[in-house]
């Protein structure tokens, strides 16, 4: 081989290795754009579920603290000794809650809640529908179930602006039903930051609805109950706040726990409902009319009219006559 077909021949293999480079480098910046997209999607879908399997624990735990809350708030009841108290939550998501201030043993008030089995109090039961954190999509099915079985509920509303919300509060009062409060916000880190947040929060609820409505209301459901785990503030003194403000806050004594975060069915909530109701002569039964309830408004007829058929029980909204059902009692200690 000559001199020059040694060189032609060298000249050959660069060019073949420059080309073999170029195509390395070609094949490189066309894949690792694919295969850092499928890590990055792997990733974000990992990242994703274990962020819904977090949020999901939290709202599991919530719903199992409102449920426990009531639970012991129930024994409670049949507990002369007042050895168990209760404590947790009423949400949902909420659904509604959580709390900063647990119901210490034996403290819960046992205010109109006499054991259906005394026969002294076997006279009229009092049964209280109630529904928090509307208006939405659902409160105006609810409305006409309601009417339609000629039955008046109570509603713990939130803040919420335009027509269709302002015609809903409107038609809540203009059928007859008690228009509650519920929270402005149903922000829990804004209206249990502070006594005067939580106030403010209240107050601003109070005019848009008497500006809506006409209506004065005074009568609130703590978001989550007063024995919520979330409040920052001592709930004790927000329910000193409240009185001294001339309202008066209720919680329940029976859940349909619908604010639980896995979806109930109809017959998982007309059972958490029905099998609680005959033990108490002042039933409040803490239901939600969010959007998302569903099965809470296809349980109400159902629910309405085993109501209706029990003996020697009527169906109310809550007025100035209802005695409350608290989770925390307000001893003078504490008041102090």
């Amino acid at each position: 081989m000559t001199e020059k077909e040694a060189q032609e021949a060298k000249r050959h293999k660069r060019v073949d290795r420059l080309k073999k480079g170029i195509m390395g480098l070609f094949v490189f910046a066309v894949l690792a754009p694919i295969v850092l997209a499928v890590v990055f999607t792997l990733r974000i879908n990992s990242l994703e579920k274990r962020l819904r399997d977090v949020t999901g624990n939290l709202e599991k735990l919530q719903a199992e603290e409102q449920k426990s809350a009531v639970e012991a708030y129930v024994s409670a009841l049949g507990n002369p000794s007042g050895q168990e108290g209760a404590s947790g939550q009423g949400a949902t998501a909420g659904q509604e809650g959580a709390s900063g201030q647990e119901a210490t043993a034996g403290q819960e008030d046992a205010r109109g809640q006499e054991d259906a089995s005394d026969e002294e109090n076997v006279m009229v039961r009092k049964v209280y529908l109630t529904f928090d954190d509307g208006p939405s999509s659902n409160t105006d099915n609810i409305l006409d179930i309601l009417d339609t079985y000629g039955v008046k509920a109570t509603f713990f509303v939130t803040g919420k602006e335009g027509a269709k919300a302002e015609a809903s509060y409107r038609r809540i009062v203009e059928e007859g039903h008690t228009l509650g409060m519920h929270s402005y916000t149903h922000d829990y880190s804004v209206i249990y930051a502070s006594e005067e947040a939580f106030m403010e929060d209240m107050e601003k609820l109070q005019r848009y609805l008497y500006d809506v409505t006409g209506v004065q209301s005074t009568y609130i459901r703590f978001p989550g109950g007063s024995s919520n785990k979330v409040s920052d503030v001592d709930m004790r003194l927000l329910i000193t706040d409240v009185h001294e403000a001339g309202m008066e806050y209720f919680d329940w004594n029976v859940s349909s726990q619908d604010a639980s975060s896995k979806p109930l069915t109809k017959e998982e909530i007309l059972d958490n409902c029905l099998n609680s109701i005959e033990r108490f002569q002042n039933c409040i039964i803490l239901m939600h009319d969010a959007g998302s309830k569903d099965s809470t408004v296809e349980a109400l007829p159902e629910l309405i009219e085993h109501i209706q058929a029990m003996e020697h029980t009527e169906l109310l909204p809550i007025t100035e006559d209802t005695v409350p059902v608290w989770h925390i009692k307000m001893t003078q200690e504490t008041e102090d």
